[in-house]
């Protein structure tokens, strides 16, 4: 589940400035909402990345049968801090990832396949919008929940200021088309930060170092667009 952190999807803007390529942009992900909040799947998926809110849907059983059952209020009570107890227990021996044998070689070729992607969507997004001189950078954090779907977050900053970039809906969707896919999808990159203990991964490119022909082809998408 990829989350595209810009101003335009989500409801805090602000928050984004928190965001940053050396920073962990999780913490700032925590605070920042999708725009459509509990209409939006990645909303309730980022309510299970807190272990609060965990906990209390394991313990959200009880008050209620004690409500239902009064007489079984005492078992209740005694109830809650083992079912919690078993809760950290499973996330502390049960959800963590170790490495495999033989496991560094798909570690390396699925970072150098991130980073490649990364460039060509970075070139695209750079050459579309005309960039002549200056370093963009792809953001890539993942959240540390083994068994649960991935969750993804990703932004494109301004090397040079921090900003997070207001993509356009073209932008955002050369990163869902093109970051991901069958053969290197979330989960696999999921699976090489959790052995690497890793969550951030960040792809830089220079806009210097585009080649005459990206830009001629994000010369020809500005037109079209502008014509459409």
């Amino acid at each position: 589940m990829m989350f595209i952190l810009t101003p335009s999807t989500v409801v805090n803007a602000r928050a984004l400035r928190r965001c940053t390529a050396t920073g962990v942009m999780r913490r700032a992900g925590t605070l920042v909402f999708p725009r459509k909040l509990m209409l939006s799947p990645t909303f309730w998926r980022l309510m299970l990345d807190s272990s609060l809110v965990r906990h209390a849907l394991i313990l959200a059983p009880i008050p209620i049968a004690m409500l239902l059952m009064p007489e079984f209020a005492e078992i209740g009570l005694a109830v809650a801090p083992v079912l919690l107890l078993a809760a950290l227990i499973v996330e502390g021996n049960v959800l963590p990832v170790t490495a495999r044998p033989g496991e560094d070689d798909h570690v390396d070729r699925g970072l150098d396949m991130l980073s490649q992607r990364g460039r060509a969507i970075l070139t695209r997004i750079a050459a579309g919008r005309g960039m002549m001189k200056g370093r963009l950078v792809l953001v890539v954090e993942q959240s540390d929940m083994a068994r649960l779907r991935p969750l993804t977050f990703v932004s494109v900053q301004d090397a040079e200021t921090r900003a997070v970039l207001d993509l356009t809906p073209e932008e955002r969707a050369m990163l869902r088309e093109g970051l991901f896919d069958r053969g290197f999808d979330e989960g696999a990159l999921l699976r090489i930060n959790l052995v690497q203990k890793k969550p951030l991964r960040s792809v830089a490119l220079e806009a210097s170092s585009i080649s005459a022909h990206a830009r001629l082809a994000g010369m020809a998408r500005r037109t079209l667009s502008a014509r459409g």
